[in-house]
């Protein structure tokens, strides 16, 4: 696919000289940060282990918050309409 967009934008530039690009990215979509819980310090753990944990906290966070698959479209939604939150009674 790529190929296919490459060389009809090649035409493009070889007729014109315009410096035609696929636009990709820089949208204003919302960013969102979350914490997740501590992890607790162990003096006896080394920093490879630390590394592990830390990545495994951060791969379950992904999972937990992140929309996968993910798409350009989704974020500008996102950036526009919020879903409502339940209230709690």
């Amino acid at each position: 696919m790529y190929f296919i967009i490459s060389g009809w934008l090649r035409k493009i530039y070889e007729k014109t000289r315009l410096p035609v690009v696929p636009i990709y990215g820089g949208f204003p979509v919302k960013m969102r940060t979350y914490v997740g819980t501590p992890i607790p310090y162990d003096p006896n753990i080394s920093p490879e282990e630390l590394a592990k944990k830390t990545a495994e906290a951060i791969e379950k966070m992904i999972l937990t918050y992140q929309r996968l698959p993910g798409s350009i479209f989704k974020a500008l939604l996102d950036r526009v309409y919020e879903k409502p939150k339940l209230k709690n009674i």
